[in-house]
C-alpha cells in the first residue's frame, strides 16, 4: 500500500466517524447538559443573521457609518460604483467576453471559419491573398479565424482594514 494513500484514509476514517456521530445525536447526558445550558429562564443562545446590511442578533441591530458597507462582521468603506467588495479589497469588474476566475480574467481560445464567399475557385483559402475574411480581433489562418486564449489580472484596491459596527439593543 502506498505511504501517500495511509493519510488519505486516515483522514476519509475520521471524517466518517465525526459524520456518524453527528447523525447518531447526543446521548441522554448531552442532551441534559444541553437543556441546562438553556438556563433557568427558558432563555436561548442567540442567532445571528448574516449577509444582511444591518445584521441583527436576539435583541440587537448593528449598522455601519455611511458610506460604509457590512461584510463578514465588519463595516468597510464602500467600493466604487460597479466594483464588488470581498473583506478588504474590492475588484473590478472583468471586461466583457471574459470570466471572472478570482484575481484573474480569462478568455478562451476560439477558432471559426474564414469567410472564403470572395476567393477563386482554385484558392478557396485565401492562402497567399486576402479574398478570406475574418471578424474583428481574430487572426487570419487561411480557411480559419483564430483568437488567442487572453489572461490578465483583476484591477483592484484596498478599502484598508474593516471597524467593528455600531450596535444597539431593540
Amino acid at each position: 500500500m502506498s505511504t501517500r494513500l495511509i493519510p488519505s484514509l486516515v483522514a476519509v476514517s475520521t471524517s466518517l466517524l465525526l459524520i456518524v456521530g453527528c447523525a447518531a445525536g447526543p446521548d441522554d447526558e448531552s442532551a441534559e447538559s444541553a437543556e441546562s445550558a438553556e438556563g433557568d429562564d427558558g432563555a436561548s443562545m442567540p442567532t445571528v443573521e448574516t449577509d444582511t446590511v444591518g445584521t441583527t442578533g436576539s435583541g440587537l441591530d448593528c449598522r455601519c457609518p455611511a458610506g460604509q458597507e457590512f461584510q463578514n462582521g465588519l463595516c468597510y468603506r464602500a467600493c466604487p460604483a460597479g466594483w464588488s467588495g470581498e473583506g478588504p479589497v474590492c475588484w473590478k469588474p472583468c471586461v466583457s467576453g471574459f470570466t471572472d476566475t478570482g484575481f484573474f480574467c480569462h478568455r478562451n481560445s476560439s477558432i471559426i471559419s474564414a469567410n472564403t464567399s470572395k476567393c477563386p475557385w482554385y484558392n478557396k483559402c485565401g492562402l497567399g491573398s486576402s479574398c478570406s475574411t475574418c471578424p474583428s480581433g481574430y487572426s487570419k489562418d487561411g480557411c480559419t479565424c483564430r483568437r488567442d486564449a487572453y489572461i490578465y489580472a483583476q484591477e483592484s484596491q484596498g478599502r484598508g482594514a474593516g471597524t467593528t459596527p455600531s450596535c444597539s439593543s431593540y
